[in-house]
């Protein structure tokens, strides 16, 4: 039986599997921790994703695609769109690159 690999995070996971670049595995982790951040922001403030979706002129499904990362093409800027109607301040760190 083959050993399975487990990964440390979906950065990883996505050059490895997927063979993708080092900046697309990059945008991918990004854009999976700014939906994590959605989330728990949503759920917090006690927010249906359908009332999350009528603040955002959208559906519902929408919002459950973007949560459930079933969405292929989702922005930086919708991201971030959505992340401010919820009254979230984003930090943003730059560091030197290695």
């Amino acid at each position: 039986m083959a050993k399975t690999k487990n990964y440390k995070n979906v950065g990883d996971f996505s050059k490895d599997i997927l063979g993708l670049d080092d900046y697309d595995s990059w945008l991918i982790s990004v854009k999976n921790k700014i939906i994590a951040k959605i989330v728990k922001s949503r759920k917090k403030q006690g927010l249906s994703q359908g009332e999350l979706a009528e603040m955002l002129g959208t559906t519902q499904s929408v919002i459950s695609r973007i949560e459930n990362g079933t969405t292929r093409h989702i922005t930086i800027d919708y991201l971030m769109k959505i992340v401010t109607v919820l009254g979230v301040s984003p930090k943003i760190t730059f560091k030197d690159a290695a």
